[in-house]
């Protein structure tokens, strides 16, 4: 039944599984040089802001905020100064003064130079430093094919497929996450980071925010879990009005799917998690490691983040 997708429309399977997360690094493997520029906009408001995990955004795709979670020492993270998302693309006017109250200073955007462009950030809630980088999709669309014209494909197979995927994300995407870091360490302003989806790319992200932070490994798990709530009933799994025919034609093959495997591709499961923190284990020793080694981030600087993000 699957075997016959053609490779366009598989790219975009791939695309959607992981909320355009499967991309590769087209340096090689090299750090990337963050395009970073200033977003003009209007000038934020100096008004507290409400706590609140997901934000009450009409055009918003799973965009919460990372306060409130207990640390290991006893402190808490703050909140109003760290924020994950997916696609910004259909924020509303509406959005924007309720967006503009929180003084967001840096966007840290994860998606390939393709996701950028077919769904751009037009940002009106205060100047921003908006970092990305310019690299394109890998060949995720073949993997996908070969595991969906698997005689006896199931739910399985696919998750095994994005355990492999959240290996090659850890490796691909390190040097971003060292450049959100550093941005972190450079500045004392509210952050937001997204992908797409605002579960892979993303969910590692603030996997490695949180745990930098002391936040144990458990509720880490259950922040990055929390996308499958949030994302059930996500515009992005549906079809748009004005949809393109590759569109359409996506969302039909979609539909044909089994409920399980759709639930695999709208969502996250704990092992891809699991899977990234044990490649960072297996090359650094440690998720800790990882931080301190790859993100290059060191005691002194450590000690800063949770002074600065820490209450």
């Amino acid at each position: 039944m699957y075997k016959f997708v053609s490779n366009t429309l598989m790219a975009a399977i791939a695309a959607l599984a992981l909320g355009g997360c499967t991309s590769s690094d087209s340096t090689g493997g090299n750090a990337l040089s963050a395009n970073m520029a200033p977003v003009p906009a209007k000038v934020a408001a100096e008004t507290e802001v409400s706590h609140t995990r997901l934000l009450p955004l009409q055009g918003g795709r799973n965009f919460r905020d990372l306060g409130g979670y207990k640390t290991t020492d006893g402190r808490e993270v703050k909140w109003g100064k760290l924020y994950r998302s997916g696609v910004l693309t259909n924020l509303t006017s509406g959005d924007y003064d309720y967006l503009r109250e929180r003084e967001i200073a840096t966007i840290v955007d994860f998606r390939s130079s393709n996701e950028r462009e077919t769904e751009p950030t037009r940002w009106a809630a205060g100047n921003v430093i908006a970092m990305n980088w310019d690299y394109e999709m890998g060949n995720w669309e073949q993997e996908f094919a070969r595991v969906l014209s698997k005689p006896g494909f199931g739910k399985e197979d696919l998750v095994k497929l994005m355990d492999q995927g959240y290996v090659g994300l850890v490796q691909q995407q390190t040097p971003h996450y060292r450049a959100m870091f550093q941005q972190m360490i450079n500045q004392d302003e509210p952050l937001l980071f997204h992908c797409t989806a605002g579960k892979d790319r993303t969910g590692i992200g603030a996997a490695l925010i949180l745990t930098a932070l002391g936040v144990d490994r458990e509720t880490v798990k259950k922040d990055y879990l929390l996308s499958n709530d949030y994302l059930k009933n996500s515009d992005m799994f549906k079809l748009p009005v004005d949809a393109s025919e590759k569109e359409k034609r996506m969302f039909a093959f979609f539909s044909q799917l089994p409920e399980d495997v759709r639930g695999v591709l709208a969502g996250v499961e704990a092992s891809w998690l699991d899977s990234a923190f044990a490649e960072m284990e297996r090359e650094h020793g440690s998720v800790d490691g990882y931080i301190q080694h790859a993100l290059d981030v060191d005691a002194r600087e450590l000690a800063l983040l949770r002074s600065r993000y820490l209450q």
